[in-house]
């Protein structure tokens, strides 16, 4: 088995089949290999020993534990700063030395550890034998913790390089030859670290509170309408009640922001803000509160926050006592000392906001909990002599990458009423990182179509703003350049918004027989899937007649992290509303497809096919 296929397997050599994140039995990056006992055998000697290589200069001795990657480290030379460091590095490069895109198997890193140091995990794209612990590459910090249960996760725009804040793992990612884990502390020291888990991840946001207001989006809904996912108080509020930042009790595009006042003679009371996953319904005057079973979709449960309070998670499934909850504590992470101003003045304070999460997987009898989950709780922990502000701005939950698809529209087998001579097969998928400008769209006789190209930048109507080492052509198309330097469409758009004329948007397209624009019956297809992530929204559009701007549109919309669109033909919509054309109608003389970009923001999109794609 070369590299490449062993980080594939194995999700960068670090997994087993146990790992949750993007590698579950479904997923695509996920391949049997070797009998269970071997695939469970997770950091067993052919894994651990032989493919983690401690770096030059560090005395690090690695341990043989079938269950975690164990290590006694020793510190010894300190840097210009006054900390030592030792590291250990896990070669990622393709068997013809090149590097290997990450970004692949998903949006970030998780970690689950237990270390006497703080850890750093970083990025290196330079050859492998030359990794220094004291290189300045694209790095996160992990302050040391005693509980290796909780998962640190990051994305890869949380990737930092110490002396260049304009330099982060979103690029870096792309071309990693090595992923290193350096334990940093007072030379000297000596101790020790247990890694119990390292894992791609997808994070599925049920609630921002800059889009999702007062409303969680669970995915499950049996009660009466509104009460799934709305967020409330709980807690007896003589012991113990939230002063909201901004008075009222709703959330602002920061958060819920708010200090907690205790009561003194009580000694850890609850109150917190709590919702129902699959809300309540009430009939007769009674009220039933309802369970879901979100087990198969959530894989893990990540908080973006800053507390000077231990947050602790309770999951509270029916009929059921605290004695029986799921408790997961998210600990505090702002110091009462660190602060010099008050929260009311964000702009100047110091942010200590972060994502932490849990895998389930790492949780004992999770899965009983999960089957039958009625309530979430946030319940902030009373300590002495310690601040009470904090800010609940996230809730995420991981799941495996092949099931973070946003559906648009409902499925539905569409015939073409008339019908081209040049037909598509049933499947295609382009992928950013091994088809370059190409689309092999499985149309007989249509050789020349399934390029990209991007429409001509018009500068008082729109700009793309690729990346600056993006190079156009002379017929002013950038993907050529786009894509061999990024493998993917990844652009911030400047537009004017409100036109619906095709030569006047933004947009990136493919012909689907030739430059001509023949026509084409691709109702074969069912539809498309997309994997992207938008500031706001990304159209998908069926073109049958460029010059007489006729075309049919369908939206994907806002998603900070990548996953998967899955838009059926029953969602696109003509854009003359006049018009008494069907889908049926167009299908079978669709000449271009085009992704526009109709808003600004930052657009990203690595792989789309057809409806049947989604995931692979």
């Amino acid at each position: 088995m070369n590299k490449l296929t062993k980080a594939r397997v194995l999700c960068w050599g670090f997994l087993s089949s146990l790992a949750l994140v993007a590698c579950s039995n479904e997923s695509a990056t996920s391949v049997s290999d070797g009998t269970t006992e071997e695939r469970n055998g997770f950091w067993n000697e052919s894994y651990n020993l032989t493919a983690w290589n401690v770096m030059d200069g560090s005395e690090i001795k690695l341990e043989n534990n079938k269950m975690a990657l164990v290590g006694r480290v020793s510190l010894k030379k300190a840097s210009a700063n006054g900390l030592a460091r030792a590291g250990i590095a896990y070669d990622v490069s393709n068997p013809d030395g090149s590097p290997a895109d990450l970004s692949q198997d998903g949006d970030g890193i998780c970690i689950a550890y237990k270390s006497d140091f703080d850890v750093e995990i970083r990025l290196d794209t330079a050859d492998y034998a030359s990794s220094s612990v004291d290189k300045d590459v694209p790095f996160v910090s992990l302050n040391m913790k005693d509980s290796g249960n909780e998962s640190r996760c990051a994305s890869w725009e949380d990737f930092k390089m110490k002396k260049s804040a304009k330099t982060d793992g979103s690029d870096i990612v792309k071309k990693v030859r090595s992923v290193q884990l350096v334990f940093v502390g007072e030379s000297g020291a000596s101790g020790e670290f247990t890694i119990q888990r390292l894992t791609p991840y997808v994070r599925w946001e049920m609630w921002w509170s800059k889009r999702d207001g007062d409303h969680v989006n669970t995915g499950f809904d049996e009660g009466d309408e509104g009460t799934s996912g709305k967020w409330s108080l709980f807690g007896d509020s003589t012991k113990a009640y939230i002063e909201f930042s901004y008075g009222e009790f709703e959330p602002t595009d920061g958060g819920y922001e708010g200090n907690v006042f205790f009561d003194e003679s009580s000694s850890n009371p609850d109150v917190g803000l709590q919702f129902l996953v699959a809300g309540k319904s009430t009939k007769n005057g009674k009220e039933v509160i309802h369970s879901a079973d979100v087990s198969e979709k959530w894989k893990g449960i990540c908080i973006e926050y800053e507390s000077m309070m231990d947050i602790e998670m309770q999951l509270v499934p029916e009929n059921a006592d605290e004695n029986n909850f799921l408790k997961l504590t998210f600990a505090k992470n702002e110091d009462e000392n660190d602060m010099t101003l008050s929260s009311y003045d964000d702009s100047k304070r110091a942010s200590h906001m972060e994502t932490r999460c849990y895998q389930f997987a790492d949780v004992s009898n999770s899965d009983n909990i999960l089957k039958k989950l009625t309530t979430i709780r946030l319940k902030f922990v009373k300590e002495n002599n310690s601040g009470t502000e904090f800010t609940i701005k996230r809730l995420s939950y991981l799941m495996p990458e092949n099931l973070a698809v946003k559906d648009v529209g409902e499925y539905k087998d569409v015939k073409a009423t008339e019908s081209s001579d040049y037909k598509s097969g049933k499947s295609f998928l382009w992928d950013g990182a091994a088809d370059g400008d190409q689309v092999d769209l499985g149309i007989s006789g249509a050789t020349a179509g399934g390029v990209w190209t991007n429409t001509f930048e018009l500068e008082d109507v729109f700009n793309y703003n690729f990346p600056d080492d993006v190079k156009y052509d002379a017929d002013g198309n950038a993907i050529p350049s786009l894509v061999s330097k990024y493998h993917e469409f990844t652009m911030y758009v400047k537009t004017d918004e409100g036109t619906i004329d095709l030569d006047s948007i933004a947009s990136i397209g493919f012909n689907t027989v030739s430059s001509n624009m023949e026509p084409a019956d691709i109702s074969a297809w069912g539809g498309f899937c997309i994997h992207y992530s938008t500031y706001n929204y990304i159209r998908i559009v069926i073109v049958t007649n460029y010059d007489a701007n006729k075309y049919w549109y369908a939206d994907v919309d806002y998603s900070d992290d990548k996953v998967w669109g899955k838009v059926s033909w029953d969602a696109f919509r003509n854009i003359d509303e006049e018009s008494n054309e069907k889908i049926e109608d167009v299908l079978g003389k669709v000449a271009r497809v085009q992704l526009q970009f109709l808003t600004d923001g930052e657009n990203i999109i690595d792989k789309f096919g057809s409806y049947d794609q989604c995931g692979k």
